[in-house]
């Protein structure tokens, strides 16, 4: 999204080209009005937010054309912007967009919010300041990273923005809430202070799955058994196991190495992320 030099002046050239795009409900992407364009044809937009910016990415192929949406939630002690900073993870959301997806960047409401009602709330305020700045077809997909499984995985067992969400992609997810507080006394203290006094029942994923009126949704897994960050056979995979028992579609896709090494983030993840989504319509 930002790889490579910015070229000012052609994106200047470009701003005053490309005029404007009708979006949904009748809104307009301006090639101004807090737009930029990226050297590589990317039109991005922040989204402002008491509790965080979000960053929402249109590829050039959603330009002129309805597209689904691809809600992306960043790991612990990350930010929105991650998504188009970072090298290995730009490199992955590319490779995602270019197949026709819009990309919500969210902020999750903070840099360790645990899927806290914080990061819930947060995330469905980006969504909806987002609806009118592209054209939506209607289908919405979470992708979480790491601590990001969290919102990303709740968002849709939860139904939190009133609809079922079509897939849900886990890069290196944490969805054991519980197993994350009891390995690790300064991610106790963490969750503690996202929860802030507020009951994390029903935040839990893998812990309170049976109760979720989302947990049939489809569900892919990208996880590494040399991870000693996120265990996946205590969080992703167990997800998985529990969603295919009730009936979900779910896929794994094993690599090697370390947490969120460039075998977990790299393009040909993100090809295969959007393969999962665009299967499931």
């Amino acid at each position: 999204m930002r790889n490579g030099l910015k070229a000012v002046a052609l994106t200047l050239i470009a701003l005053g080209s490309l005029g404007s795009v009708q979006a949904q409900g009748g809104g307009q992407i301006q090639g101004g009005a807090g737009w930029k364009l990226d050297p590589d044809g990317r039109r991005s937009l922040i989204l402002p937010d008491p509790a965080g910016d979000s960053e929402l990415v249109v590829p050039p192929v959603c330009w002129k054309r309805a597209c689904p949406l691809v809600i992306v939630s960043h790991g612990r002690g990350g930010q929105a912007s991650d998504g188009s900073t970072h090298a290995p993870f730009d490199a992955m959301l590319d490779a995602l967009d270019v197949q026709g997806f819009v990309l919500l960047l969210s902020s999750d409401g903070g840099r360790e919010t645990w899927g806290s009602p914080t990061a819930l709330n947060t995330l469905r305020r980006a969504y909806r300041a987002a609806l009118p700045r592209f054209q939506h077809d209607g289908r919405v997909y979470t992708l979480g990273i790491s601590m990001g499984g969290l919102p990303a995985t709740l968002t849709a067992y939860r139904r939190t923005l009133g609809f079922p969400i079509n897939a849900i992609a886990l890069v290196a997810g944490r969805v054991n809430l519980n197993n994350a507080v009891r390995t690790s006394k300064s991610r106790g203290r963490s969750v503690a202070a996202a929860f802030a006094g507020a009951s994390r029942q029903g935040h839990d994923p893998v812990n309170d799955f049976s109760g979720f009126v989302g947990r049939r949704t489809p569900l892919l897994v990208v996880s590494s058994p040399q991870d000693q960050a996120v265990n996946g056979v205590q969080n992703g995979l167990l997800l998985a196991t529990l969603a295919r028992k009730v009936g979900a579609r779910t896929k794994v896709i094993g690599v090697m190495g370390p947490h969120l090494n460039r075998q977990y983030v790299n393009a040909d993840i993100g090809r295969q992320i959007g393969a999962f989504f665009r299967a499931h319509r």
